[in-house]
């Protein structure tokens, strides 16, 4: 009975599933940064079991039913959510890096580089059909929040092989930097065609919309790891300044609207404020936000952005803790998915 549980669950699991990861991963760098090693410890510990069992997961599902694998692959909805295993599994590499677990590190990067390389051509593929089958609005009909995930398997990927030490990545890590910028641009200006276009119901108003955040958050601090003098050879000091900045910027402007869309949809049109798997896109841009901001205010030396990096750095903290105490209350007995 256990085998057959086990092996249901592994063949149901999402493809967004490392979610928990990533953000637990992320939360768990802000605080090491913050000052606060043994919180940044037990975090980590709880990613990496996360990232063992759901990998076991993973491995089982592309095993024992490739079909439906392959199947997500393929669907505009799922496929954009397979991304969360790669930045899963960079940030924590970027978090094991600068320990005693490099050769863990290491695998973990040789594992998610390839990774996102082929979901990429997926999602060339997959983008391409539903123009081809929709028209010429088909890919901003159903552009939405989680294509975002793209951006930050891209900027992840270059985290990781940039390595924890400001200017040391490889040769090439500016390129795929950059292309991640692009593609950023790209999505979000699908999205934005999209939201002004065809409107957006409150339903629809997700928290995966938080990832346009997160994905700008990231760029900034792969950004920020590869400056000095990675980017300033390339781009010249004064520009990878300009750049960092601005996409600093940007992701601080995106806040206010971010929180004002989750008040109309739940404050406004009452839609109730329940727990489910998505919130893990809100516990993960907001760390990521904390971390880019204290990357970038130690690469420019303005104290004043460090410290808001670590306030946000326990911001993050208590936006964990409320996705884990709502997942608790939903699988206790007699919670919402018990009833």
């Amino acid at each position: 009975m256990t085998r057959t549980t086990n092996g249901a669950t592994a063949r149901n699991l999402p493809p967004a599933a490392f979610a928990p990861v990533m953000a637990t991963g992320i939360v768990s760098q802000g605080l090491a940064a913050a000052g606060a090693p043994r919180l940044s410890g037990a975090l980590l510990a709880v990613a990496v079991a996360l990232y063992a069992g759901l990998l076991a997961g993973l491995v089982w599902r592309v095993t024992r039913y490739p079909r439906e694998v392959a199947a997500d692959l393929c669907d505009t909805g799922r496929v954009f959510g397979f991304f969360t295993f790669v930045a899963g599994s960079d940030v924590l590499a970027a978090r094991l890096a600068p320990g005693p677990w490099r050769a863990a590190a290491a695998a973990l990067t040789l594992v998610a580089v390839p990774a996102c390389t082929v979901l990429l051509g997926c999602v060339a593929r997959v983008v391409r059909r539903i123009g081809a089958d929709d028209g010429a609005g088909g890919a901003v009909r159903r552009a939405e929040g989680t294509w975002f995930l793209c951006v930050v398997g891209v900027q992840s990927a270059v985290l990781a092989v940039a390595g924890p030490t400001p200017g040391r990545g490889l040769p090439g890590t500016e390129v795929a930097w950059a292309a991640g910028l692009l593609l950023y641009a790209a999505v979000a200006t699908l999205v934005a065609r999209r939201l002004l276009r065809f409107g957006i119901r409150p339903r629809e108003l997700s928290p995966p919309y938080w990832i346009s955040m997160g994905a700008c958050a990231i760029s900034l601090l792969a950004g920020a790891r590869l400056a000095h003098p990675g980017l300033d050879a390339a781009l010249g000091p004064a520009l990878t300044r300009d750049i960092l900045l601005t996409l600093w910027a940007w992701a601080t402007c995106l806040l206010p609207p971010l929180l004002a869309a989750g008040a109309w949809r739940h404050l406004w049109h009452r839609i109730p404020l329940a727990y489910e798997p998505t919130w893990w896109t809100i516990v993960f841009p907001t760390g990521m936000y904390a971390m880019s901001t204290i990357a970038l205010g130690t690469a420019e030396a303005l104290r004043p952005l460090v410290l808001l990096g670590h306030l946000g750095a326990w911001v993050a903290l208590g936006v964990w803790s409320l996705s884990v105490a709502g997942l608790v209350h939903r699988h206790i007995p007699g919670g919402p998915q018990a009833r």
